[in-house]
């Protein structure tokens, strides 16, 4: 009788169930309406755009200059938000400059052959260079209608807006990975390039398209993190890219590409969502959010890594069979 595996979801539910145990009694408040609130805001802008690098890690490309990206488009976001553009007009706008300045990403990889690494630790210092120009280390005193989504669009009065554009944005692409060809795209990519391009997959073009809607995700993340408040600043989405990483990681996305799916993201990015409040609630210095977000990445990589290697020896083992 054939041995079944349990998935990479089921176990992370498991570790997320007893994470949740472990705060109710040792993280006294943690579960007040308003910190969980609080919890669901940052899981949403951290799901939207895990979303969007899952699907970039899917191809076996990876890219480190969106949390950079992000704190571009907030401060131009800022920027418009002074001449008091209502929100739709705000979403739309950072939805089309995440995808612009991630396309550049894409065709830096595909049209210079540069390593994803690379071409995008390079956007990051040209990102992180225009920002001290653009003003003067932040935009202050937005009007109320740049904050509306944070402080007046709540669902029964207390559910944040953002968590139900997540929900949108999650649902759509639940059925977008389930059904599009797009998708299988990404999947072959990342497991064969050569392979997918002898198939008559045109590579270079799928993978600039999947930097840019990976880019309108990132978009809607600059939007709920600037109308957080009525001031933006130049570090504003630093470090974040860590976190979507971490995310997809976790949720056992290979970071070689070619395996992965959406269901493990969500469980993650909520893990990645709790990290600093529980370690906040838990008494812990703050400085430690980072490298427990560390740890996460190191372990899921070694795991992604062992399932890799395991699953070439089951192939060869395999044709050695068949030969």
């Amino acid at each position: 009788m054939k041995k079944k595996n349990l998935s990479t979801e089921f176990y992370l539910f498991l570790f997320l169930l007893v994470v949740s145990v472990f705060l109710a009694v040792f993280a006294k408040g943690f579960y007040t309406v308003n910190n969980l609130m609080s919890i669901l805001n940052s899981f949403s802008y951290i799901l939207i755009s895990a979303i969007g690098m899952n699907l970039i890690m899917l191809t076996g490309n990876i890219d480190v200059s969106t949390g950079a990206l992000i704190s571009v488009v907030a401060l131009a976001l800022a920027a418009i938000g002074k001449l008091g553009v209502p929100f739709a007009g705000l979403i739309l706008a950072g939805m089309l400059m995440g995808a612009v300045l991630s396309t550049l990403n894409g065709l830096f990889i595909t049209g210079m052959r540069i390593p994803a690494i690379v071409a995008t630790l390079a956007t990051t210092q040209i990102f992180q260079g225009i920002l001290p120009l653009t003003c003067e280390g932040s935009i202050y005193d937005l009007p109320a209608s740049f904050t509306w989504l944070s402080f007046e669009a709540k669902l029964f009065g207390f559910i944040p807006g953002s968590l139900i554009i997540c929900v949108i944005v999650t649902a759509f692409f639940l059925v977008f990975a389930r059904y599009s060809r797009f998708v299988k795209k990404l999947y072959a990519i990342g497991n064969n390039r050569e392979g997918a391009r002898l198939c008559g997959i045109q590579v270079d073009k799928t993978v600039v398209i999947c930097y840019a809607i990976a880019g309108l995700l990132f978009g809607i993340t600059a939007v709920i993190v600037a109308t957080a408040s009525q001031r933006c600043t130049t570090t504003m989405g630093s470090g974040m890219e860590m976190t979507f990483i971490a995310a997809v990681v976790l949720g056992g996305t290979s970071p070689a590409g070619g395996s992965g799916n959406l269901s493990g993201t969500i469980i993650g990015a909520l893990i990645l969502a709790m990290v600093a409040p529980a370690i906040t609630y838990l008494g812990i210095s703050s400085n430690w959010s980072d490298a427990v977000k560390g740890a996460i990445i190191l372990i899921s990589v070694v795991v992604s890594g062992a399932r890799y290697l395991k699953r070439k020896r089951v192939i060869a083992g395999a044709a050695g069979g068949e030969a």
